[in-house]
């Protein structure tokens, strides 16, 4: 697969599709193409994805210069960090949920001082 250095993407709705072109930077069209909706939408979760790939190896790599300058013993403890990590997203949603049902409980009470004031 080449990679193209500069230029840029035209994408747009032409002729009830989704349109996408690639220009180069001396303006010569590379590429076109027409996609339905729906082919446009499931090239954009592909798109997603080996992007999302493309930042992990690329992350993993930063991970690898970084333990090459610590002590070896350190190495020992990301393991256990990384293991963590897949827990904490959940956790995350779980401190929220617990901060909306104080907000409601806030709000009847506000509503219950304004009754009692009136």
């Amino acid at each position: 697969m080449a990679r193209q250095d500069g230029g840029r993407w035209d994408v747009g709705i032409k002729d009830n599709a989704v349109y996408l072109a690639r220009v180069s930077e001396d303006n010569e069209r590379l590429f076109d193409d027409s996609l339905a909706s729906e082919e446009a939408r499931e090239l954009a979760e592909l798109l997603t994805k080996f992007a999302d790939k493309l930042d992990k190896s690329g992350e993993s790599r930063d991970e690898d210069d970084d333990e090459d300058e610590d002590d070896e013993d350190d190495d020992e403890d990301d393991e256990d960090d990384d293991e963590d990590d897949e827990d904490d997203e959940d956790d995350e949603d779980d401190e929220d949920d617990e901060d909306d049902e104080d907000d409601e409980d806030d709000d009847e009470d506000d509503e219950d001082s304004k009754k009692s004031s009136d």
